[in-house]
């Protein structure tokens, strides 16, 4: 499969940070966040980017998340861990963006404009860079299928592989060169990249490379839920958050391998395993019972434990198709 993500300017820029944050979640469909700081050359005011990745459809959507990120200080203090100073709108108007100043220093946090998605290519330009700051992107895209990861099936459990490479030359997409061949530069300076994996919490983590982690956190749901323009609401303790970096690697190209795993065999198919026999039981004694007991009447010989067999089994068919999560949520509003 191919896994490597390609990112590319028709200018040249360098790449102080570039942050990826994939999310997969139960019964949704797979986003991925790409947030880029980079500074240009005095004479760039605008650069349109092209981001090649894998799994792109033209069905796909691609947000802009600086509105999240310039009208909400908390939201910018979240996803970039710092204190801000100040949040001074560019041109009077935060709809062009804003300069933060955190404790630790200052980015101009810039909207895309233009956004397309062909061919398996993301594409937007970046007008009105400020040539004495650090500039920052971030955009999420919110793909038509349900899972990032390359998935394998075993009889007990679905290992889920991330195998994610940035900028990797070797064996370089047809589509790749003809971008190059249109005058657009693959990024070559990238000083660091954040890979972030949100999953859910009933994940195994069966290997991370120990080089590359920094850290495994249960995800703060509130604080995406006020970041994160999207349909789903996640609930406390859903997910997991697993966070790599790798810095100054020599040509600018990075890897990211990880691997989770999640049990196919839990609760529910012990008790469909149970129920299944608890009725198969069933059947055979009330076939047993009624040729053994003459007349129509045969129920009325209906042994008491069969009452209780039947109890149980309609207990552990509500435990197996009512959504009581959802049923719970249903009633605490009203």
């Amino acid at each position: 499969m191919d896994n490597t993500y390609f990112i590319l300017t028709n200018k040249p820029i360098a790449i102080e940070r570039l942050h990826i944050c994939t999310w997969d979640f139960n019964n949704s469909k797979a986003a991925i966040e790409i947030g880029i700081e980079f500074s240009t050359t005095p004479y760039s005011k605008d650069v349109a980017f092209k981001l090649s990745l894998p799994f792109l459809k033209e069905t796909d959507t691609a947000i802009c998340l600086m509105d999240s990120l310039v009208r909400d200080d908390d939201n910018s203090k979240f996803i970039f861990n710092d204190t801000i100073k100040a949040n001074k709108p560019i041109k009077g108007d935060k709809r062009n963006g804003s300069i933060i100043e955190f404790q630790s220093r200052t980015l101009s946090i810039l909207p895309i404009k233009e956004v397309t998605i062909e061919n398996g290519v993301c594409s937007f330009v970046v007008k009105d860079i400020n040539q004495n700051l650090k500039n920052y992107i971030r955009l999420l895209i919110q793909t038509d299928i349900s899972n990032l990861a390359v998935i394998r099936n075993g009889i007990t459990k679905k290992t889920y592989i991330y195998d994610i490479k940035i900028n990797e030359k070797r064996n370089l997409p047809n589509k790749i060169n003809d971008l190059i061949n249109q005058s657009y530069i693959i990024c070559n300076s990238i000083k660091s990249c954040f890979c972030f994996h949100v999953i859910p919490s009933n994940y195994n983590i069966s290997y991370l490379d120990g080089s590359k982690l920094k850290n495994i956190r249960i995800l703060e749901a509130d604080a995406f839920n006020r970041y994160l323009p999207i349909d789903k609401e996640m609930k406390q303790d859903d997910c997991l958050i697993v966070f790599n970096k790798v810095s100054n690697a020599s040509d600018s190209s990075y890897s990211f391998f990880s691997e989770f795993e999640q049990e196919t065999i839990g609760n529910k198919q012990i008790i469909l395993a149970i129920a299944a026999n608890i009725a198969c039981s069933l059947l055979f004694g009330i076939y047993t019972l009624r040729n053994w007991v003459s007349g129509d009447n045969w129920y009325d010989f209906f042994p008491w434990e069969f009452g209780v067999a039947i109890i149980i089994l309609v207990i552990f068919i509500l435990y197996l198709f009512v959504p009581w999560r959802k049923l719970k949520d249903f009633l605490s509003l009203k």
